[in-house]
Order: C-alpha cells, then structure tokens, then sequence
C-alpha cells in the first residue's frame, strides 16, 4: 500500500489538471473519459440521494459535477489516498469534505452515504474485492462502480504474445496492477455483498493509444461510437469494452462476505 500511495502522491504533482486533461482534452481522451463521465452521470440521475461518497476522488471532479435530484446538494465525500490529489479536490470541490483513506479499509460507519461512486479505482488496488465490499458496506442505497476494461485488441495482442509479461502496468505501484471486467463485479462479487445488479453499461471498444498514434480525423468519431453500440450487443465481445459501468442496489438483507 505504500507503494500505491507514493505512486498517486507523485502523480499528482507531475500532472497539472490530470482529470481536467481527460475529460476536456484530446479528442481521443474525450472518447473513453468523457463517455465514462457522462454515463456514470447519466445513471446516477436515476437514484434519489442527498448523501454521496466518491473512493478514489482525486481532483474532485465527480464531488463538482454530481448531480442530486433531492432538490438540494446534501452532504459529500471524497476519499483519497493521496494528500496532493485531496488538496486539488479541495479548489473543484470546496464545500465538498475529503479525507485521507484507504480504500480497502473506509473510515465510515455501515450505510453512512446514500450514493457511493468508486471509479477507475478496483483494478489499481492488491485486494479490489475487499474495496468493493467496503464501499456496499458504506452505501445505504447504492453503489456506482466503473472500471477500465481490456480492450479486445489488447487481448489479442497478449494471445499473440506482443505485449511482454514485465509490463509497468502490472507492477504494484506503477497505475493499473490488474485487469478488471465488470461481469465479475456484478455477477460474482455483487450477491454476497448484499448488492443487486440495476443497470450496466460496456462501451469504447477501441484502444485510445492506437487512434492517438494514428491521428484518426475528427470524423470517425460517430463511426467508432456506432460500432461501440453495435458491439456492445455481441455477448462474445460485450466484456471486452474499455469503459465499463455497474448500478448496483442495496439489498434489505445484507450478507456481507470476507473476501
């Protein structure tokens, strides 16, 4: 875990507006973070809450941008493990509270946030089960979580043995440290921890580093998304998706597990 810490203390000192750069940058950048973004708050319209969590906040965009359809903010979190990324969350999110934590371990008590969003943050952890169980412990009535799917060219690439198996990206601290699918999270891991599936969205089935390279035109962007939705309904390849999006729902009856 102190790897992991120093790794996000350090990059957010050598980024300048990181999520900024996402969301609102390169065309291709927009592709895969802006499609998430919109879609995570796209679904979490759909849940009455004053209360709100975000794992992982980082420079607090989500605190800034989530909406609430109780008619007033309520109360929001943010949680971080590092203190740099919690210092730019407080100049997007100012009346937002943050605190320096683990998500493997949240400081709260058992249902303390109505909403609680944990994205892009399960597959930079060594126990993402256990985060997912912490953040269906805290949630009184949902969970939104997102994780950054391999894409199916990537897949392909490791089956043709182009990608080397001492990758920085599987090395703790250095990013992502695991594959993720959204599938196991709501499928598998969902049930004992007291959460039902409501909603899933998979999409951006493209790698974004191949079209940055490549210079795509601006114009094959409405292709891409086309073909997006058209292998979002292929069941073979539905899983393969770079963006990948979960509702989950509070059971009444909640069997947490011990991962």
């Amino acid at each position: 875990m102190k790897k992991i810490r120093e790794y996000y203390e350090r990059e957010a000192l050598l980024f300048k507006n990181h999520q900024r750069q996402m969301y609102f940058g390169d065309l291709w950048s927009k592709y895969w973070h802006r499609t998430r973004l919109s879609q995570i708050l796209k679904m979490a319209k759909t849940v009455a809450f004053k209360s709100f969590l975000d794992i992982g906040c980082a420079e607090g965009y989500y605190l800034k941008f989530m909406p609430s359809n109780q008619g007033s903010k309520g109360y929001r979190v943010g949680l971080d493990i590092a203190k740099n990324y919690l210092l730019k969350a407080k100049k997007e999110a100012p009346e937002a509270l943050r605190v320096l934590g683990d998500a493997q371990e949240l400081p709260f008590r058992n249902h303390s946030f109505d909403l609680v969003l944990c994205t892009e943050v399960l597959e930079h952890l060594s126990n993402p089960k256990k985060a997912f169980v912490e953040a269906a412990r805290v949630a009184r009535k949902s969970v939104l979580v997102s994780v950054a799917g391999e894409n199916l060219f990537y897949f392909f690439a490791k089956v043709l043995g182009l990608v080397k198996p001492d990758d920085p990206y599987a090395i703790l601290g250095h990013g992502h440290i695991r594959e993720m699918k959204l599938s196991e999270i709501m499928f598998h891991w969902a049930p004992s921890a007291g959460c039902k599936p409501v909603k899933n969205v998979v999409t951006c089935y493209f790698p974004v580093s191949f079209l940055r390279k490549h210079r795509m035109p601006r114009f094959f962007v409405p292709i891409f998304k086309t073909i997006d939705q058209i292998l979002g309904k292929l069941s073979v390849i539905r899983d393969f998706g770079a963006v990948q999006i979960g509702l989950l729902e509070k059971k009444v009856s909640q069997a947490l597990f011990t991962p």
